[in-house]
């Protein structure tokens, strides 16, 4: 089976691989469909491919499936759906990057070229030429290492392998400038790595991601633009060469799969910048490597192909070849949840995302009914139909019986088709009203407006249902939720419970809310604590009457006198013939 070409890496990873052996997002609407699209003027596997202007996708270099090397270059239109040669590069390559640049050119730089010889030359593609230049050189040759667009417009090139079977590796990182279309070295990386990921952060930093240095690596780090280095960042919990990364829409990263030894993981993990931590999340339904991982509009991520299905000719003799299925994750339920599977099996392919929001799958490795080939196919997923405004709607705090103010869904037809409803309704304490058609045309959008009204105490859910004629998902929902109170004056939580203090020290203030979930105003003529011993005290914002819908915040501590548990009630006496209202207070003293 044909992993890499075998110029490149194939020896290295095997001996790694022995070694270790002996190594606000929608979260009801995750269905889509994949179709195939153009062919390609060539197979191609261990290229490089990038969005250009005018939405269409170029396609460059790589190896196609009788292992030549390739220097042309290829452009796809999702239009008709086609693809056109262009022109070719200078040198043919493969196992190098290609980054799009702020003024539309297209730079590629290093990878591995004819008579295995590690390339140090970059070259420009002008897409309204249709023509390649020269761009330069690295200061170092190396394949197998990442280019990221910076916000200030040059490119950082990271890492990477410096001999063919990357039997070296290097550390130094350079910088690209497109007004002077030359090259200079910035920080290196603390690691030399290859085969890492590389993703710009929201802060315009740069975080760097495992690899192989020289074994399979949970290292990171992150560059800094403004400094000129690099410093150590959180590891991962497991290694990820191989793998994926998707930066968020709230500014975290996705890393997904990746290779540990010959085995593909299921595990996926979170980067937080702010905290500088990685935090695992959901299990992705198959293990893979050799993957891809998009962002879609809506914030979900599909997740396709890869190495992942198992073939085993006994205990000793476990290999992996491409898989067709694909999965979404959704990072408002941690979830990964299968969607269509890719129309045959693939692993090293190409995926962008277009301007209309679907992903274009293009090129790798695909099975055959003996071996592996490069393939020459492309494929298009379309995400979905119907795209929502929110997944979800939140009521806060009611008094059973009344009606609270409406909240908004936006429904749009994000697909090239029309959508037709066969039904809208509300469930549970909820009622609502559309302005929906029959038929949603695309592009076009209609909104469902929601009401709570509780018609007993505490936490009250129900849902909108669509239904409509989307073979993929024929039924969605929007999740409501919302807090009936008996009474207009509301204090949560009910019960507050402290860490434990040690005595003589105070703890950290926590807050309790006070609502005026009535229709009418409500004057406060008392705070207290009872027992009034000092151990639990308040302050508070609230003023001396409160209006509906508005609230105010009770800020208490905890200040054990000795070693034990600690009880106290917070009392709150209003005008309204219910008070007064109360919330227990509970706290330990520590030995």
């Amino acid at each position: 089976m044909k992993k890499f070409s075998p110029a490149i890496l194939t020896l290295t990873l095997f001996a790694l691989s022995f070694a270790l052996v002996n190594l606000q997002p929608l979260s009801a609407q995750v269905q889509g469909q994949w179709a195939t699209t153009g062919t390609m003027q060539s197979p191609r596997e261990l290229n490089a491919q990038v969005r250009i202007a005018g939405g269409k996708v170029l396609s460059i270099g790589g190896v196609d499936n009788n292992n030549n090397l390739l220097a042309s270059a290829e452009v796809y239109n999702p239009g008709p759906g086609t693809w056109t040669l262009t022109g070719s590069m200078a040198q043919p390559r493969e196992a190098f990057p290609a980054v799009g640049l702020t003024n539309g050119k297209v730079l590629v730089s290093g990878g591995l070229g004819a008579g295995n010889t590690v390339l140090a030359a970059a070259e420009l593609y002008d897409p309204t030429k249709g023509t390649w230049s020269p761009a330069g050189s690295l200061s170092v040759a190396r394949l197998g290492h990442t280019a990221t667009l910076l916000a200030n417009g040059k490119v950082l090139v990271t890492g990477g392998c410096t001999s063919n079977l990357c039997g070296t590796d290097t550390a130094v990182s350079e910088l690209y400038d497109p007004v002077s279309n030359s090259w200079s070295t910035t920080g290196s990386l603390n690691t030399a790595r290859f085969y890492h990921l590389a993703v710009r952060l929201k802060t315009g930093k740069v975080l760097a991601i495992g690899g192989v240095a020289p074994t399979p690596s949970t290292s990171c780090e992150i560059y800094d633009p403004a400094k000129g280095t690099w410093s150590a960042a959180a590891s991962t919990s497991a290694t990820r060469y191989l793998g994926a990364a998707t930066l968020l829409p709230n500014g975290k990263v996705l890393a997904t799969g990746g290779a540990s030894g010959r085995y593909p993981q299921n595990s996926a993990e979170l980067y937080d910048p702010t905290a500088n931590t990685w935090t695992l999340t959901g299990t992705m339904t198959t293990g893979r490597y050799a993957h891809t991982a998009t962002l879609l509009t809506d914030g979900t991520v599909l997740v396709a192909g890869g190495e992942g299905q198992s073939i085993s000719c006994g205990k000793a003799c476990t290999s992996y070849i491409p898989t067709s299925k694909t999965e979404i994750y959704n990072e408002a339920t941690s979830k990964f949840t299968t969607t269509a599977s890719l129309t045959r099996a693939l692993a090293y392919q190409s995926a962008t995302v277009l301007t209309s929001g679907r992903v274009l799958t293009a090129g790798g490795v695909g099975t055959t009914s003996v071996c592996c080939v490069v393939v020459n196919g492309a494929e298009v997923y379309t995400p979905l139909t119907l795209a929502f405004s929110a997944s979800s709607l939140t009521y806060g705090v009611l008094q059973v019986g009344l009606t609270s103010p409406s909240q908004t869904v936006t429904v749009t037809n994000v697909s090239s088709h029309s959508s037709n409803f066969s039904g809208i309704a509300a469930k549970g304490d909820f009622s609502d009203s559309n302005t929906c058609p029959t038929t949603l045309n695309a592009g076009q959008n209609c909104t469902i407006t929601v009401t709570f009204r509780p018609t007993a105490a505490g936490t009250r859910a129900g849902t909108v249902t669509l239904k409509d004629n989307d073979p993929g998902s024929p039924m969605q929902t929007i999740a409501l939720t919302g807090i009936g109170a008996a009474n207009p004056i509301t204090a949560l939580p009910s019960l507050t419970t402290f860490p434990g203090v040690i005595p003589g020290f105070t703890s950290a203030p926590m807050s309790i809310t006070l609502y005026n979930d009535g229709a009418a105003p409500v004057n406060l003529t008392a705070i207290a604590i009872s027992p009034a011993n000092g151990t639990f005290t308040q302050t508070n914002n609230c003023p001396a009457t409160l209006n509906p819908s508005t609230t105010c915040v009770i800020q208490v501590v905890f200040a054990p006198p000795d070693t034990g548990n600690y009880t106290a009630t917070l009392s709150v006496t209003d005008s309204d013939k219910s008070s007064p209202q109360t919330a227990s207070l509970a706290g330990v003293g520590l030995d």
